[in-house]
């Protein structure tokens, strides 16, 4: 699979691009999915963020992942040798490319996880059966 480009980048930092993205995002329509997830990019852009835009198939390298998931290159290595995230190597070489889906497959069961134990957490303190100190 190969990744494709956008022909451009849009500079949040340009007045033009931001009223053109505030303007776009006005006449959005929130009654759908899209509309929401597109306005939301839009405003981010209005605001001077910038945004990245991947495909599910798209590959990323373990540092790239790592920065997606918050987390060291060293870890996704890890995560890599262990199973967790799934890799392929680049032909005749040692390099990993990691799908994006699968990067934020992971961050997803990494987040519900979190929730879960956080939920955990405030149930044996308010309970009693956690000692704060």
């Amino acid at each position: 699979m190969t990744a494709r480009a956008f022909a451009t980048t849009l500079d949040p930092e340009d007045p033009k691009i931001r009223r053109a993205a505030r303007r776009l995002a006005a006449h959005l329509d929130d009654d759908s999915e899209v509309g929401r997830v597109v306005r939301s990019m839009l405003t981010d852009v209005a605001g001077g963020e910038r945004i990245v835009v991947l495909r599910a198939e798209d590959e990323v390298t373990p540092a790239q992942a790592a920065e997606m998931l918050g987390v060291t290159r060293q870890f996704v290595d890890r995560l890599c040798g262990d199973g967790v995230l799934p890799f392929r190597r680049l032909p005749g070489s040692r390099h990993r490319r990691i799908r994006v889906q699968d990067v934020i497959e992971l961050a997803t069961e990494r987040e519900r996880r979190r929730a879960g134990h956080e939920a955990l957490r405030a149930v044996m303190e308010d309970t009693g059966l956690l000692d704060e100190g």
